[in-house]
């Protein structure tokens, strides 16, 4: 049987403004590792983001406000760049 919904395993990289908005949602296939790659390249380029996230993929429209399984913000990417 097919369905026309998406696949609900995986990954989702969020990323969230100042307001806790969700800006971008990305569907990753990787693991964790490299979901995490993935939220730091997006807090890197996506103007106006300030928190990334990893979450279990749970449906198109879903708000994850549930605990992430891992998350970093903007201050956490210039501690990793003052090393």
């Amino acid at each position: 049987m097919m369905s026309s919904e998406p696949m609900s395993s995986g990954l989702v990289v969020i990323a969230r403004d100042a307001t806790g908005q969700i800006v971008t949602r990305i569907t990753s296939h990787r693991d964790l590792v490299g979901a995490m790659h993935t939220a730091r390249c997006v807090l890197r380029l996506k103007v106006g983001t300030v928190r990334g996230e990893v979450h279990r993929y749970e449906a198109p429209t879903s708000n994850y406000v549930g605990q992430p399984l891992a998350a970093l913000s903007l201050d956490d990417l210039a501690r990793e760049s003052a090393r």
